[in-house]
């Protein structure tokens, strides 16, 4: 390794450059960074994220000199000499490379990388050079643990059991990683291989649950080349947290827990306090700057760490079998091109799994970058726009000669001009499939519950009664089981047939007036669901509804008759639509379309029909539909209105025949997180070349 010029090591501090201010770096590393700037050790000079906000913060409050948005522009600095990233997997090899090629020192959080190849790359990369990577696995640094390898000494460890747990069951996989192993137990397991000096040489492992799409459980056994054997397991889907390490010697256990260390030789044991959580996190960042110092390869370097991310994936896959590790590439080989091109990112915090994918081949540039910029900036050839940004103003447009698509994460673009962005050339795609698949799962799950008359049944169940009729709830329905408990008494009273026909002319005279002449639960199959309107959420909706063998019309002024049968459906006229058992609308909201629903309209809905609205409110005439859900002899499931949000006191609320949500249909953190990896996938595809559903200005006037 290439040792460090006289003046780091000796007179000033080393400058660091701080990629990445999130909650685990502000809350963790940068206090610990923050001590060794107080003791001479380093300067912060510059503390990048995407996130501009997030990066003035950290400046505010740990004093480093500058904040930024552009990583890529930082890592070319000539005032930079060592590099922390706290991100995902794929920002740590992405940015780490350009770091390391570069020539800066540098330290990632875990995962180091995506995978093994990718950790071994970087490894190379810091060989080649000269410079120090580490990783942080501060497992490597605990009290307790350093305490028991001294005591094996060269001896090592006859066994060892390693457990991990943590309660993450239902959670998404963080940092971009593989799975629950390679993003949080990878910790552990690499403490494991540092504990019994390397790799084993045979490994059996078990990954995952049956039926799971991630595996969030992990058991391997292992034998090492010397005899000792081990058994590593990690459950990220315990009910608790729990971290142990047993390593056993001839006559001698120590059991490193939270607490501390326990050491037992012949049934006697003695107890050390050693904290665990928190511990090491200091002594992995004081080693880093060390090794920059001397040149000497630190415990933690990612050559060193590097094979523990292979075993993880090899216990991912439920390997059985020898260990070994692959064929090393050509040296230099494998580096990535340099980064030519830039894409504007605003409010990137929703953005970020999803912008790790394009990582290796853009540098990403805030709004606030652009505006500060006295420059054109031809390098920016896409933007991002989240569902809070404001549209590309014409002092921003006027500075981007080079811009070719713009992505809004989002189903509805109205709000950001884009009729501008089309009169420049400029491609508009928005997140369609993503939000129209989400909406299009609501609107099936309404129809079925609207068809079986369960919304109907959930009142009659909480007001004591049972069934679909909502006359069996309230007084009638308690009339009705006095009726029958008091029965055989009436009878020989003889006024059981007078009070039997009373009640029946009651009952129905009930259901008219509630809920209408049709309470039957009904099955999907077969039923006619009418559909005003053709657009993605329309698709996606009839995809679903002919898997379900039910009989779609369509009513659409703009598509095309051939695309609609294509479909599975049938184009039919507005009033064939209106007549159908359900009614969904899915129509955008023009000056054209606006109440286009009215008294004449909705009169025309059968008595028993379910209409459904998740589309835009103020499709249908308020008062109308007011009026036509007040005959009580249809059922409706709202989940968007004229004005929103509902008033409180709005007459809709008291409608035993509406079922109401507030504008739900679209807006799950899932559905949230495939639009912007939709949006960023038809991004990538455009900028490439290929043909991507973008918005025309023909289909812009049929939108919201």
């Amino acid at each position: 390794m290439k040792k460090i010029p006289p003046e780091i090591s000796v007179i000033r501090p080393i400058r660091a450059l701080v990629i990445g201010a999130g909650p685990a770096a502000v809350a963790m590393h940068l206090p610990v960074l923050a001590q060794l700037r107080a003791a001479g050790e380093l300067q912060f000079t510059l503390v990048c994220d995407i996130e501009s906000g997030r990066a003035t913060a950290a400046q505010r409050k740990f004093g480093f000199l500058e904040a930024a948005t552009d990583a890529i522009g930082a890592l070319e600095r000539s005032d930079i000499d060592a590099v922390y990233i706290f991100g995902s997997a794929q920002m740590h090899y992405e940015y780490g490379m350009k770091a390391l090629k570069c020539g800066k020192h540098l330290f990632v959080e875990k995962p180091v990388a995506p995978s093994y190849e990718q950790a071994r790359e970087m490894a190379q990369a810091a060989l080649s050079h000269g410079v120090v990577a580490v990783g942080g696995h501060n497992r490597r640094f605990y009290q307790s643990l350093a305490a028991v390898r001294a005591r094996a000494g060269k001896a090592g460890w006859r066994s060892a059991e390693v457990v991990f747990h943590k309660p993450e069951y239902g959670k998404p996989v963080p940092f971009g990683a593989q799975s629950w192993l390679s993003a949080n137990g990878i910790h552990a397991l690499d403490a494991m291989v540092f504990m019994m000096g390397g790799l084993p040489e045979q490994l059996t492992a078990f990954a995952g649950d049956p039926g799971t799409a991630v595996a969030s459980v992990f058991s391997a056994l292992m034998r090492w080349r010397n005899g000792a054997q081990g058994v590593f397991l990690c459950n990220n889907s315990a009910g608790a947290r729990r971290e142990e390490y047993v390593f056993h010697g001839i006559a001698e256990t120590c059991r490193v827990t939270e607490t501390g260390l326990t050491v037992e030789q012949d049934d006697v044991a003695s107890n050390t306090p050693l904290a665990v959580l928190g511990d090491g996190v200091g002594a992995e960042h004081d080693a880093f700057l060390r090794a920059i110092r001397t040149g000497i390869e630190p415990v933690h370097s990612i050559l060193a760490i590097a094979p523990s991310l292979r075993l993880a994936e090899l216990i991912e896959r439920g390997f059985s079998g020898r260990v070994e590790m692959p064929a090393a590439p050509p040296a230099g080989g494998t580096l990535q091109p340099e980064i030519a091109q830039s894409i504007l990112i605003d409010r990137p915090l929703e953005l970020m799994s999803a912008l790790t994918q394009l990582l290796a081949h853009y540098r990403f540039v805030s709004r606030d970058e652009v505006h500060a910029s006295p420059e054109l900036r031809p390098d920016i050839v896409a933007a991002v726009l989240a569902r809070e940004s404001a549209e590309l103003d014409s002092e921003i447009l006027g500075k981007l000669p080079r811009l070719r698509v713009v992505g809004v994460i989002g189903l509805s673009i109205a709000r950001y001009e884009p009729e501008a962005l089309l009169a420049r050339g400029i491609t508009v795609v928005n997140a369609s499939d993503a939000y129209a698949e989400s909406v299009a799962e609501f609107a099936l799950g309404l129809t079925i519950l609207g068809r079986r008359r369960a919304f109907t049944s959930h009142g009659v169940m909480r007001a004591g009664g049972w069934g679909t009729d909502a006359g069996s709830a309230g007084l009638a329905g308690r009339l009705h089981r006095l009726l029958r408990r008091t029965r055989p008494a009436l009878a020989a009273a003889g006024v059981e047939s007078f009070l039997l026909t009373a009640w029946r002319k009651t009952s129905r005279s009930k259901r008219r007036a509630l809920i209408g002449r049709s309470t039957v639960s009904r099955d999907l199959k077969g039923t006619v669901v009418g559909l005003v309107g053709w657009g993605a959420n329309a698709r996606a909706f009839t995809a679903h509804l002919v898997r379900a063998q039910a009989q779609i019309l369509v009513y659409s002024e703009h598509a095309a008759a051939a695309e609609i049968v294509a479909a599975g459906a049938v184009p039919a006229s507005l009033n064939e639509v209106l007549a159908a058992d359900v009614v969904s609308l899915h129509r955008g909201l023009t000056a054209n379309t606006r109440h286009s629903l009215g008294a004449a309209e909705l009169a025309k809905l059968r008595p028993g029909a379910v209409l459904i609205n998740v589309a835009r409110g103020a499709l249908t005439d308020p008062h109308a539909l007011l009026a036509r859900l007040k005959r009580g002899d249809i059922f409706a499931c709202l989940d968007t209105y004229d004005e929103e949000p509902l008033d409180a006191s709005h007459p809709l609320r008291k409608l035993k025949n509406v079922f109401l949500t507030p504008h739900i249909a679209g807006g799950s953190p899932d559905m949230r997180a495939a639009a912007a990896e939709e949006v960023m996938r038809k991004i990538t595809a455009h900028l490439e070349g290929k043909t991507v559903g973008s918005i025309s200005a023909e289909r812009l006037r049929t939108m919201t």
